[in-house]
Parts: structure tokens; C-alpha cells; sequence
């Protein structure tokens, strides 16, 4: 989930531009709710409406954040299936942080059957985009292949 930098002065104008349809807004808020910051109430279910909302507006970090929800279950039911629906919208927008998150779906069969080499194209892909987690990982999955 992405990383929020609010300056508390900032919070009524974060607030509008959320309910006014800004994309950014909206998962900047959810991290908000989700990480109980700048005077936000911890709330899981405000944090998914918000991730929600940027999500279906078409944003990466928002899809990955509902990827990221439904997997931990934050504000929802979790959901592996529901959350690799979401990673793949956000990794084929070309976000890092979801390619990495659909190759350990794909890793560990969470919401699909396990596949290494599906895995392994998603490393790969987060890796050249410049997902440090995805170029440690591709030598981990590498490394487990060439062990008797």
C-alpha cells in the first residue's frame, strides 16, 4: 500500500479533492484510515471504500490497495481470487509493487494454482521497472529451482 505524506493542514483539502473524484486523493486518504494518520481514525472499511473509489477511477496504486485489502482481508472479505483480479489491473498499468504482489500470489497459489514460471515473468517484470523486492525474489525462485 502506498506510502502517505499529509501535512495535517492539507487534510480538509485531501478530503475534498477524495469526494470530488481525484484518484490520488482517494488512495492517499485510504492510507490514512488505514494507517490511523494526521488525526484520522483508524477505520479498515473507510480505508477499502477509499482504495475503492481510487481504484475504479482507474488508479494503479488504488488497484494495488484494493489487491492489497482483499488479500489481508482490511475492510473487506479476504479474497486471494479478488486480490490478484486487482494486482493484475495495477501491473498491467505498469505499477512494480503489484507486479511483485501478483508473482507471490502466483508464487504460493493464493488465488490461482501455484506457478513458478507465471511467478517468475512477474518478478522479472517488477524487477526491469525497478521493484527492488522483485530482483531479490527472482534469485530466490532461481535459487530454489537449481537445489536437489
Amino acid at each position: 500500500m502506498g506510502a502517505t505524506t499529509v501535512q495535517t493542514t492539507d487534510l480538509a483539502k485531501l478530503f475534498e479533492e477524495a469526494r470530488n473524484g481525484d484518484r490520488d486523493a482517494a488512495w492517499q486518504l485510504g492510507d490514512l484510515y488505514r494507517e490511523a494518520a494526521q488525526g484520522v481514525k483508524f477505520s479498515p472499511k473507510q480505508a477499502f471504500r477509499w482504495y475503492a473509489e481510487s481504484a475504479l477511477a482507474g488508479s494503479p496504486t488504488g488497484q494495488n490497495n484494493v489487491g492489497a485489502a482483499y488479500e489481508n482481508g482490511l475492510g473487506c472479505k479476504q479474497s486471494f481470487q479478488l486480490a490478484r483480479k486487482w494486482y493484475e489491473l495495477a501491473a498491467n498499468q505498469g505499477l512494480n509493487v503489484a507486479m511483485a504482489n501478483l508473482a507471490f500470489l502466483y508464487l504460493h497459489g493464493y488465488g490461482t494454482k501455484a506457478d513458478k514460471a507465471e511467478a517468475l515473468k512477474w518478478f522479472k517484470r517488477g524487477a526491469a521497472a525497478g521493484c527492488k523486492k522483485s530482483k531479490k525474489m527472482i534469485e530466490a525462485v532461481l535459487g530454489d529451482e537449481r537445489r536437489p
